[in-house]
């Protein structure tokens, strides 16, 4: 495979003929043999993944020992430093992503290129041709887009670790890795959508249900139960899952200043922020049953079931434990993981035949519940930004990325964002031709907005009176008004609950928000002159049709 094979096999400790594993060390920070070690199985502390272990044993042997001894002692120090700093440094679900999303995924590629070699492979080997062999192999692979930028990314994480230790240290972090080798993966990942009103509220119903028959009871709470004490957390709070999952025995803390509040202190590691969320408290425990659903209710009331269970368990502080019911582990305490709130979710939907609002199973995680809340809170605040922001704990970018929509009703009560310029008045326009749409104009076609800021123009014609960057200039009055016109025209052929819900709210905007800003003789000419001699684009509304039906 490579001429200087021999020479970086000695230098990487593997073995070579009349060697000994105890004559071939390597001047790491940790001397290491090359010999299948007595010890093949990481062992990684609890975390919300139901993985527990990472056994090194089968990749060994399979021409790539090197890479896998690397990997493995990597793993053995980033759970040593998980443990030392208690989660701070790498969660140990983060540690698992490395060994499930990346070396399980790297080590068949690295079958696969020790048998078109027929070499041994090390450390030395993987530079930046074989990491570009290596993305074009998980683009050959059975998976979505974003899926293999998951598993890239988990993949280069647990190398660069590897770096970092000293396993792997002739290594350019600059050259070696593509840059951007999977370009617009946040536009291709669909976000959570946020349940309908109906979908809320018979979910609400269900939780409501099944707290009373908790609270009714008072043996220690089964997973279910946790499930759904958790599902009602994340319904009033809208946090993430994995703070959730995380949550430990005090993080309700009394209210500084009101008696009936309570305070929820959560901790996120992708912003390695602690968070903290004010609650209701209610004043019965069965208020929150039949009324509300309080969240630091539901807390207090796992603390004091679960207490005996939690003094069985490695780590006491953990808040969600229960007892195993199944025969082979039954009394056993068990963390409530990521893959248990999945099953039991999916339980609670069938118990509740739970439906979306076309009849059909209703797809429920936690991740639609925080949708759900922040939408909400989106629509109930005149759609402000920054208390949005604020309610979520992202930046204002992050949730006009992932998780403000626009309500059902937008349509209907749609207004007018843009900007009207009387530029006749100015005595010259200030828009280039390259800026002007079918409809008027545009700050920035490319980068407005609502663009797709892809490098690409904007297409969505019908959503320039939502945005920000949309501009009417004089100049602009006969394209608007042609569009004026085929909209009215076209009520028939365009189907009259589409054109209601589309159209009718521009037609007003166009009337009593636009047009008022310009001389109305001016308006007046371009009005008739568009109604007797339409532009060409809006002779028609073929191209509304495809804007609605790209949505």
């Amino acid at each position: 495979m490579k001429k200087d094979f021999t020479i970086e096999a000695h230098k990487f400790g593997v073995q070579g003929a009349g060697e000994t594993a105890a004559e071939v060390t390597t001047p790491f920070v940790d001397q290491w043999p090359i010999s299948k070690p007595a010890n093949t199985v990481v062992a990684i502390p609890e975390n919300t993944t139901n993985v527990r272990f990472a056994d090194f044993g089968p990749f060994y042997s399979q021409g790539y020992d090197d890479i896998t001894m690397a990997c493995q002692r990597t793993l053995e120090k980033l759970v040593a430093e998980s443990i030392k700093t208690k989660g701070r440094s790498l969660s140990p679900t983060t540690i698992v992503n490395y060994w499930i999303g990346g070396f399980r995924y790297l080590a068949p590629f690295l079958s696969l290129l020790h048998a078109a070699s027929g070499e041994r492979l090390t450390m030395a080997d993987l530079n930046a041709d074989t990491i570009k062999q290596f993305l074009q192999h998980l683009r050959n692979e059975p998976v979505g887009y974003s899926s293999q930028k998951n598993y890239f990314t988990a993949t280069k994480s647990l190398l660069r670790a590897c770096h970092r230790f000293g396993f792997w240290p002739e290594a350019d972090m600059i050259t070696v890795w593509p840059r951007n080798p999977f370009p617009n993966s946040n536009k291709r990942k669909k976000s959570q959508k946020a349940l309908s009103k109906n979908e809320k509220r018979f979910l609400i119903k269900a939780l409501r249900t099944e707290m009373e028959r908790i609270v009714a009871h008072s043996e220690p709470l089964t997973n279910f139960d946790l499930t759904v004490c958790v599902l009602s957390i994340a319904l009033s709070t809208g946090m993430n899952p994995t703070p959730i999952l995380e949550l430990t025995t005090d993080c309700v803390q009394p209210h500084p200043l009101k008696s009936n509040l309570r305070l929820l202190v959560s901790f996120k590691r992708r912003g390695m922020n602690t968070h903290v969320v004010a609650l209701r408290k209610s004043e019965e425990v069965a208020e929150m049953a039949s009324i509300h659903l309080y969240a630091a209710d539901a807390i207090e009331l796992i603390v004091e079931r679960n207490a005996a269970v939690r003094a069985q368990f490695d780590d006491p502080h953990r808040l969600l434990i229960y007892e195993c019911k199944r025969k082979s582990h039954a009394g056993q305490p068990y963390r409530l993981t990521a893959a248990v709130l999945h099953q039991t979710t999916k339980r609670l939907v069938d118990q509740h035949q739970l439906e979306t609002d076309d009849g059909k199973p209703l797809a429920l995680n936690v991740s639609r519940l925080r949708q759900t809340l922040i939408n909400r809170v989106w629509e109930l605040s005149g759609q402000d930004p920054l208390i949005t922001a604020r309610t979520g704990r992202h930046t204002v970018q992050t949730g006009n990325a992932h998780y403000w929509e626009a309500p059902p009703e937008a349509e209907t009560n749609m207004r007018f964002l843009g900007e009207a310029r009387v530029e006749e008045m100015r005595g010259k326009s200030t828009i280039i031709a390259s800026d002007r749409t079918p409809v008027s104009s545009c700050k920035d076609v490319r980068q407005g907005q609502r663009a797709p800021k892809n490098g690409q123009p904007c297409q969505d014609y019908l959503g320039c009176f939502r945005c920000k960057s949309f501009v009417v200039t004089g100049d602009d009055l006969y394209r608007l008004f042609s569009f004026y016109w085929a909209a009215l025209r076209n009520y028939d052929t365009f189907g009259g609950k589409r054109w209601t819900k589309y159209l009718k709210q521009v037609i007003r905007l166009i009337d009593e928000e636009i047009a008022p800003h310009f001389d109305q003789a001016l308006v007046k000419e371009q009005r008739e002159k568009a109604k007797d001699h339409p532009h060409p684009f809006w002779r028609d509304l073929s191209m509304a049709r495809m804007a609605i039906w790209a949505r």
